[in-house]
């Protein structure tokens, strides 16, 4: 057996490693810094959205997502029938309205140009809501206790009911955001019931809908408060938008971000420690924290003119200014940002927590604040920008969606003008 040159083989060794690197400098963003980048998606746990939880008895059936949109649009759901669902949340703006607060009942116009006059029946003036509409886009997937995506999910920036079914029969209880003065938050539901009831063509179409029950009671109303919710919940539960280049970005494709997203996205888990509360597939971990933002607006009720979040619901003081973590998809279209829409882009809301949460409400100090948004994250304004250039990519307004479910029906079956339809 032939003794081997060791000396020779790490010569020839030295020599291969540097022919590599010498030869292919251009190359490197394959060989080296590419194979970085990819990790992130493992490094971060990335991942996308998955099926949507439906509940037991609201599984995806056309006929009634078909009858949830036209009950979405249809302005008979308003007690002054003059607001819809859609008024506040509109496909045009990504179902939302890009206002600081929400413009319901006695409004003219649509969005950031909708003006707000008196209710038609007492003559009175109706206030701006309280709180920023946040899109309903992917409520599908908000979760609930467990912090997972549920069909129970929270809903509401302050987390007071659970599940899309009951979301929808709180906000016609509202007298600025749609009942007026037509009746009372206790009435609310019976009375739209009943406009229901008399409309045939929503008969018919809420027993194609619920055909179950519709066979099981062949003699009943099939329209109630139970079924209204379920109807309302089938549309909104479908409006999923998982088609981001974020989405591609961790399906493989590693071109579907730019190198400044993809340094956003690492300072995002890192430095800047968003993905200390916005983690996972929507980007939100659907705690309840206090972050200090400073109250604009009219505010709610057990403090004039604040807004005390999560504790008007529990009514426990420890939830005071305590608001849901709100998911981050496409969150560059639903400006402006926080409960009360104080901040007016992705940039000021970054500096906001850059600046260890500051300017703060006055009753809001350190102690009082998530841990996590205490301490200033010493962000650079290159590296503000590409963690805005990253949220940016978690864009989609729907671009693999059925277009019917991103327009506006001609006509509704009560014979009312859809709102801001054709």
């Amino acid at each position: 057996m032939k003794k081997l040159n060791l000396p020779l083989l790490l010569h020839l060794s030295l020599c291969v490693i540097s022919l590599f690197f010498s030869c292919s400098k251009d190359s490197t963003s394959i060989t080296i810094i590419q194979p970085a980048m990819d990790s992130l998606v493992n490094n971060y746990n990335l991942k996308t959205l998955g099926a949507i939880p439906y509940p037991p008895n609201n599984p995806p059936i056309q006929e009634r997502i078909a009858l949830g949109r036209l009950l979405f649009y249809d302005p008979i759901l308003g007690g002054e029938k003059n607001i819809a669902c859609a008024t506040c949340h509109h496909p045009n703006f990504a179902f939302a309205d890009l206002r600081q607060f929400g413009a319901g009942t006695s409004g003219i116009g649509l969005g950031p140009d909708r003006i707000l006059s008196v209710s038609n029946i007492s003559g009175e003036p109706i206030q701006l809501e309280p709180r920023n509409s946040p899109t309903i886009f992917n409520t599908a997937f908000n979760a609930d206790e467990s912090g997972q995506p549920s069909h129970m999910g929270f809903q509401f920036l302050d987390g007071r009911v659970n599940g899309l079914e009951e979301q929808a029969k709180k906000t016609i209880t509202s007298r600025v955001e749609m009942a007026g003065d037509a009746y009372t938050a206790e009435a609310a539901l019976d009375s739209v019931v009943a406009r229901l009831q008399a409309i045939p063509e929503y008969v018919s179409r809420f027993r194609e809908a619920f055909i179950q029950e519709a066979i099981q009671f062949p003699n009943e109303t099939i329209i109630n408060g139970d079924t209204y919710g379920r109807a309302i919940a089938a549309f909104e539960r479908e409006l999923v938008t998982r088609n981001s280049p974020y989405d591609h970005y961790v399906k493989g494709n590693q071109d579907a971000l730019t190198q400044v997203q993809k340094k956003g996205l690492e300072l995002f888990f890192t430095k800047a420690k968003c993905g200390s509360c916005h983690n996972g597939p929507m980007f939100s971990d659907f705690r309840f924290i206090v972050n200090g933002v400073p109250q604009e607006g009219n505010g709610k009720e057990i403090i004039p003119g604040e807004d005390t979040g999560r504790e008007e619901h529990t009514e426990d003081p420890i939830d005071r200014f305590a608001f849901r973590t709100l998911t981050l998809r496409n969150v560059a279209l639903t400006a402006p940002y926080m409960h009360d829409g104080v901040f007016e882009t992705l940039e000021e809301v970054i500096r906001f927590y850059n600046d260890g949460a500051q300017p703060r409400h006055p009753d809001i100090a350190d102690m009082d604040l998530d841990p996590v948004l205490v301490e200033p994250l010493g962000l650079s304004d290159e590296e503000i920008f590409s963690i805005v250039e990253f949220m940016n990519a978690l864009t989609d307004p729907g671009t693999a969606l059925p277009i019917h479910l991103l327009s506006v029906p001609e006509e509704v079956p009560s014979g009312m003008p859809p709102i801001f339809g054709s």
